[in-house]
């Protein structure tokens, strides 16, 4: 159910991109991305800890839509789902999905806009069905010959979910080198600074997060890229007394990438869908302040 859910969720793109594309698009329309990872979680908590390691799939899709020469409108879709459980089906019961815009004004030096994602995230908990998380903020890149240079700066937030973070402000900057048109190497740093939530007394929450990637695009006749990325996470939970939990993440995950068209991938980028999806599937967990 979890992978038929996820091509459901990325294939739609494909429609979305049809419909809603304008005969001025050119080429560079959109992707779609699927792929699959493997993660390993660190837990530390009051003198105890464990380690937490499962295989997950994932999916994601973004189209962009100009309304005119500089201004345009990107609509992003996209899923994540654990594969491995601890014996009773339910226990790693990671992943979400949401949906995510983005307006901005681009020209050839770089691009200026705000974004929103709204999904649902699970904690990994029995049973989760999993919670609403959302983030909104302002998003910038800028051209300079081979790199990109990109940020986001925003607020996220979640229901009431002992194991998700709420009122968070975040900050995230990336940049982007093209070795040539067909291999770019990807790199990001991020910080959020929030407060556990479902508590009367929430305790401060803050974390890191981190990512080196490297995609290749085989070319024209073949508009589709394999990549390789590397994420880590770093979380801690902190009251008066000091830090008391803390989770240590890492993910290693590989995929294809389809375009719309186009042999270039610095031009799909700066043409095309080439805002980044906030993570707000992964980023809000806060795992083991209360096991």
């Amino acid at each position: 159910m979890k992978v038929r859910a996820i091509a459901l969720t990325t294939s739609a793109l494909v429609a979305v991109a049809a419909l809603a594309a304008p005969a001025s698009a050119g080429d560079y329309v959109g992707k779609i991305n699927l792929g699959a990872g493997y993660t390993w979680d660190d837990y530390e908590s009051g003198g105890e800890g464990f380690d937490n390691n499962f295989s997950s799939i994932h999916g994601s899709g973004s189209v962009n839509v100009p309304y005119n020469d500089v201004v345009n409108l990107q609509l992003d879709v996209f899923s994540a789902a654990s594969m491995d459980n601890d014996g009773d089906g339910a226990e790693n019961n990671y992943g979400g999905s949401g949906l995510g815009v983005h307006l901005n004004y681009r020209d050839a030096q770089g691009a200026l806009g705000v974004f929103g994602t709204l999904g649902r995230a699970n904690d990994g908990g029995t049973e989760d069905e999993g919670h609403v998380v959302f983030a909104a903020g302002l998003e910038g890149q800028w051209f300079c010959n081979e790199w990109t240079l990109r940020g986001q700066v925003g607020l996220l937030d979640s229901d009431d979910n002992a194991e998700l973070i709420q009122d968070a402000g975040f900050i995230d900057l990336g940049a982007d080198y093209y070795a040539s048109s067909k291999l770019k190497l990807s790199g990001s740093v991020g910080y959020m600074d929030g407060a556990t939530s479902g508590t009367d007394d929430p305790d401060d929450v803050t974390h890191w997060n981190w990512v080196l990637g490297a995609e290749y695009l085989f070319g024209k006749s073949v508009p589709v890229s394999t990549y390789l990325e590397y994420r880590g996470q770093s979380t801690e939970t902190s009251d008066n007394g000091g830090t008391y939990a803390e989770v240590d993440t890492h993910a290693v995950n590989v995929g294809v990438r389809f375009y719309f068209g186009g042999s270039d991938l610095q031009k799909a980028d700066r043409s095309g869908a080439g805002m980044t999806i906030q993570d707000i599937i992964t980023r809000p967990r806060n795992d083991g302040i209360s096991f």
